[in-house]
This record gives C-alpha cells, structure tokens and sequence, in this order.
C-alpha cells in the first residue's frame, strides 16, 4: 500500500530560476540555499517533503503548510501565490531585523496575513503571545565545536583584535552601521598595526551619496573571507578579541552568529548587543561594550589583558560550549520549533510515493 508523505511548501523570495524545486539544486554557498537545504533534511527526517510553492495545489489536503521565510510590503500585490493559500496553512517566519525588513514589525497587517508566526522578537511575542519563539539562525554550527580545535593557537601567538562585517547602511535607527564604523576608525588609529578588518564591501560605495562624493577608506581592510564559515571561524581563532556588532541592538532576543563564531574559534568577543543576553550566554564568556564610557577605555582595557585574566575567559567560553544552554543556537533547534509548531514532533511510519511496504 502506496502512503503519501505530507508536504510542506516554502517560499523565501524566490527568484524564478529558484522555483520548480530548483534552489534545492543549486550548488551555492549562499546563506538562504544552504538554509533552506538544511531545512529540506532535516523536515525529510521527519517525513515530511519539503518543495517550492510554486509546485503544489495550496488545496491539496497533503499539502499542510505554506512557509514564507520572510516577507515584505513589496510583495503584498505582486505575490502570486499569498492570497490563494488557505489562511490556517500559512506560516511566517522572521529572520531579519527591524532595521533590515522593518515593514514587518510595524505594519501588523501584514504578519495578520499568516495563520502562524515564528520570531526571536521578545517584543513581538509579548505583545503577541500566540507567535513562537525561534532562534537567529547560526553561521558556524556550535555543536561542531564542543571541543575546543584551536588549542594548538597560544595567547602570544594570537594577534590583538578583528572584525568581520559586512559594509552596509540603513535609514533605521536601530542599525548600528554608522556606530560600528566609527569603532573600526577608532582601532585602525589607535592601533595600527594590531587590529584588522574583513568582509565584503569596504573601500567601495555602500550608497548612491558615496558614487557621487567617494566612500570612506579603511586601512585596517584586510580583504574578503573565503566564503565558508569554516573559514571565518578558522580566521578569527588566530586573534585574542573580536569586535561583534549586532545589526540591530535595539530588540530583544535577537543574537546572531556573530557572538557564537566567536565562541567556536575560541576567540573572546566583544559584543554590543540587545540587553538581555546574559539570559542565554553566561556573563562571563564576552566583554560586554555597553560597560564602557568610550573606545578608547576599551581598547586600554584589551591592550592591558594579561595571558590570565584572558584565560578565564577562554574557560568560560569552554563551560558555556559543553552546557546545554549552547543548543538553543542550534540549526535543529531553530527547525525543530518550527516542526513541533506545526505537528511534525514524531516521523510518521511512511514512505515515500512509489515506495511499497
């Protein structure tokens, strides 16, 4: 007897080369194909069949959930596909920011569009008790780096400070863009030879102003890092400190990858960030940037550390990457919320179409 598996299809901004199951075809490295294939695994592992929107009928009672991993107010009259899925089959689920997508935390009508919402906005849940709590979903896998594979890298051997960003701009408040900038200028200058800049975008326009006047330059630019998270984490192991900028600091709950590779390459960040995270990593592990009156108190505070004090960090990172608390910034935990909220808690005794018990 043939048993159908029950699908779950999924949109996030998908591209028309993207659509036809294509994405999950596409031998990328691109954050959203990886995402959404890990996705695809682990729903599989379950029993349940993951494809693009664009291939089912929204009506088809094996058809039990439509997932929008994100959405915007560009889309409310060009998407083709919203407006005929049956309400209670639809889910959202927010992964960005406020500053990055803010139509979506100002404008209730658009999350009212979706039966069930998935966030790590406290704010949010507070004011909406009905939505669940997700994670940031991570970069690096933290589980992969319980045991700690740089030991090899001494306190002397590490070079003083780094960071790893994107060069970007935004007109919300909330981005910590222009605040992280000045960070960066304030480091090359005060220690020129000792802190480092990588990531995609610097040294060229980030808006339309700066083809016009010119871009600012950094000299601490070090270049772009291979495109791997493996890479990142494997760069940032070789500094004793890490300059970790949220995108956003203003909304509670949100904790990005940028504080957790940190931990994976054993690298002890200083982090700004939304308050509140001492409720999920211990106090302890990171240097927190809000307990100083100005960059130059930080970097006096760094440049002063002795291999000791340092350490102690090191091994309260270690404690934090053994306990259970690191699972919540897991990718199966971030899946396995989405899963359980929508009735995949347990994989079925099914097979797949064609397959015979």
């Amino acid at each position: 007897m043939n048993k159908i598996r029950p699908i779950i299809a999924i949109n996030y901004y998908l591209t028309p080369d993207e659509l036809n199951n294509r994405i999950f075809t596409h031998a990328c490295t691109d954050r959203k194909v990886l995402g959404l294939n890990i996705f695809r695994d682990f729903m599989n592992k379950r029993g349940v069949d993951v494809v693009t929107l664009d291939t089912v009928d929204f009506n088809d009672p094996n058809v039990k959930h439509v997932i929008y991993f994100e959405n915007n107010w560009r889309f409310v009259f060009s998407d083709p596909y919203l407006r005929k899925i049956p309400h209670e089959k639809r889910a959202l689920v927010l992964l960005e920011p406020a500053n990055i997508n803010p139509s979506l935390y100002y404008t209730s009508l658009l999350r009212d569009r979706f039966h069930t919402v998935f966030t790590w906005d406290l704010n949010l849940i507070r004011k909406n008790p009905a939505y669940i709590r997700i994670n940031v979903p991570v970069g690096a896998e933290p589980s992969r780096y319980r045991e700690n594979p740089f030991l090899n890298i001494h306190f002397s051997e590490k070079r003083f400070l780094v960071a790893v960003s994107m060069n970007r701009w935004s007109y919300m408040p909330q981005s910590t863009y222009p605040f992280r900038k000045r960070a960066y200028r304030y480091f090359e200058r005060a220690f020129p030879d000792r802190f480092d800049l990588y990531g995609v975008g610097w040294n060229e326009p980030c808006i339309c102003y700066e083809y016009w006047f010119g871009c600012p330059q950094f000299m601490s630019w070090r270049g772009v890092i291979q495109v791997s998270w493996e890479a990142k984490v494997n760069k940032i192991a070789s500094y004793k400190f890490a300059l970790c900028f949220e995108n956003n600091a203003s909304e509670p709950g949100y904790i990005s990858e940028k504080i957790t590779d940190c931990f994976c390459a054993r690298c002890v960040p200083v982090y700004y960030g939304s308050r509140g995270i001492e409720e999920l990593i211990p106090r302890d592990a990171w240097i927190d940037m809000r307990a100083f009156r100005n960059f130059s108190e930080l970097g006096a505070f760094l440049s002063a550390m002795d291999e000791t004090r340092y350490n102690r960090y090191i091994e309260a990172i270690d404690r934090f990457m053994q306990s259970d608390k690191l699972d919540f910034f897991s990718t199966d935990h971030f899946c396995s919320v989405i899963a359980d909220r929508l009735g995949f808690s347990e994989v079925p005794d099914i097979k797949r179409i064609g397959e015979f018990q």
